[in-house]
């Protein structure tokens, strides 16, 4: 059996639009992934005390 194989301009269409849309489908999932991280609000570091006591400023 042998298939015959034609890149017609309607394939072409075809093909150059789906790459399209997927650009455009993983741009925007990005985009909204980006905005997911920067919402959110770093967690504080468990090791360290939440406050710190600094030590008296001496005047010079």
């Amino acid at each position: 059996m042998e298939y015959r194989f034609n890149l017609t301009r309607r394939l072409l269409w075809v093909g150059l639009l789906s790459c399209l849309v997927l650009l455009v489908l993983l741009f925007s999932l990005g985009f909204q992934l980006g905005m997911l991280m920067a919402d959110e609000a770093p967690a504080p570091a468990a090791r360290e005390p939440a406050v710190r006591a600094s030590a008296p400023k001496t005047a010079s």
